[in-house]
């Protein structure tokens, strides 16, 4: 199970996540987790330029000796039209990547922001993609998405080769939509992310955010069947993304050396979670999709 975690870095460059009190680690610690995911026999880093710094803080921290493979991700294009100098500084954007992570090659390269390929121009956006491929500097391409539209549209462009997407206990679509299934059917290498929805399925229920009411006596029925049952809320979270036969990696945050240990040891467990959340009401994807979340969440 372990090879099938994938430690996420943009706590290491940003303040994120709900739970987060603490804010960033320091670079000590950074060091300290990225050691540990080495060792540990982690299969993933999960990284981006927009991350602040974490890029260079792997790169300085993870060193050479390890089988781990790393995605990165295409820098954000905040205009409205694509041209064609947005290829070349795409393919900028990414040479710096290698750099700062002192890597010739990575794993992946995800398009970050789906809605970059309905802008007029957005050819240039797979062109480079494509580029960056055919000269050796990743193995593979594909996009990070929120939901099945973005999915479409990605793959109405071009036929990703790694789909990064949201699942957790609460944040079932992508299973009851058939997408899951039909991706690791097509050959498509499939990363989940939010397997803590940013740390919301971590906390008390009654330390919840106002915002997550009415999804709040769902998480407190879910907990308790699982304290019925020995099962911490870090165990069933995780047990239920690494648990899924279609998911190659399942990317978590950590911020501080002790969560990744727990986060080890959860992985290592054999807790069957399955069946443990009521699924017959849908739940609004408000709650469960971060992009729509008001910034008073964050």
């Amino acid at each position: 199970m372990r090879a099938r975690l994938g430690l996420g870095t943009v706590q290491f460059g940003q303040d994120y996540g709900v739970s987060n009190r603490g804010g960033r680690p320091g670079e000590r610690e950074v060091a300290a987790i990225l050691a540990r995911a080495a060792v540990a026999g982690v299969g993933y880093i999960d990284t981006a330029p927009a991350y602040g710094d974490a890029e260079t803080l792997v790169g300085r921290y993870l060193g050479h000796s390890n089988n781990l493979r790393i995605v990165t991700k295409t820098p954000a294009l905040t205009e409205d039209r694509i041209e064609a100098r947005h290829r070349q500084f795409i393919l900028d954007t990414l040479a710096a990547s290698r750099d700062r992570l002192k890597v010739d090659a990575v794993h992946g390269l995800l398009l970050h922001q789906s809605g970059d390929l309905a802008k007029p121009g957005w050819q240039h956006v797979v062109d480079a993609m494509s580029e960056a491929k055919s000269r050796g500097w990743t193995s593979r391409i594909g996009a990070s998405i929120y939901n099945d539209d973005q999915l479409a549209l990605v793959e109405s462009r071009f036929r990703p080769e790694i789909v990064q997407l949201p699942l957790n206990v609460l944040d079932r679509r992508a299973i009851v939509s058939g997408t899951l299934a039909r991706l690791k059917s097509s050959g498509i290498e499939v990363h989940t992310r939010s397997a803590f929805l940013q740390g919301v399925l971590l906390m008390e229920p009654d330390e919840l955010p106002e915002f997550f009411g009415p999804v709040r006596q769902k998480i407190v029925g879910l907990r308790g069947v699982w304290r019925k049952r020995g099962v911490s809320a870090l165990d069933g979270c995780l047990a239920f993304a690494l648990q899924r036969p279609e998911v190659d990696a399942v990317i978590v945050g950590v911020n501080c050396l002790y969560e990744f240990e727990q986060i080890e040891r959860a992985a290592a467990s054999s807790v069957g979670v399955d069946g443990d959340i009521d699924t017959d009401q849908p739940i609004d994807p408000v709650y469960v999709d971060p992009s729509r979340w008001p910034a008073f969440v964050h």
